[in-house]
């Protein structure tokens, strides 16, 4: 299993909305909410533009992270939005992997792991199965 998670810390609120936007068609939505009693049941699928609304820069649980062979998710990227006027309600964009090199350029993004800092998404995994393997 491979997780590596991106810095968006930099990244404007425009800058996230447009990311939903340009790339929602090209993958499928998830969403996670916390329940906090069975007289307040979870919020339903939001519509997109309701997501987009959402949208904040600074916001805690916006995330990037790529996963390969992961146990409870496909292989690919997650992109986690936490949602401003849903407190404890978060989307989550996932992409197919052929997406992750196109998303690091456009928005800059860069490892939070600082032994991979300058490494490519290829170079970590194969550093990642050399030293499984050497272990």
């Amino acid at each position: 299993m491979a997780e590596v998670f991106y810095d968006m810390t930099h990244l404007t609120t425009d800058e996230f909305r447009e990311l939903f936007t340009s790339y929602r068609k090209l993958g499928w939505i998830d969403y996670e909410y916390e329940v906090l009693d069975e007289n307040n049941p979870p919020i339903q699928p939001l519509l997109d533009a309701e997501i987009i609304l959402n949208i904040q820069a600074g916001n805690e649980k916006n995330y990037f992270v790529f996963m390969l062979n992961h146990e409870d998710e496909k292989d690919g990227v997650m992109i986690g939005f936490g949602l401003t006027y849903y407190e404890g309600f978060s989307a989550y964009l996932h992409l197919s992997p052929k997406y992750l090199k196109e998303l690091i350029e456009k928005y800059s993004l860069v490892s939070k792991a600082t032994d991979v800092e300058n490494l490519t998404a290829e170079q970590y995994l194969i550093k990642q199965a050399n030293d499984i393997s050497m272990n």
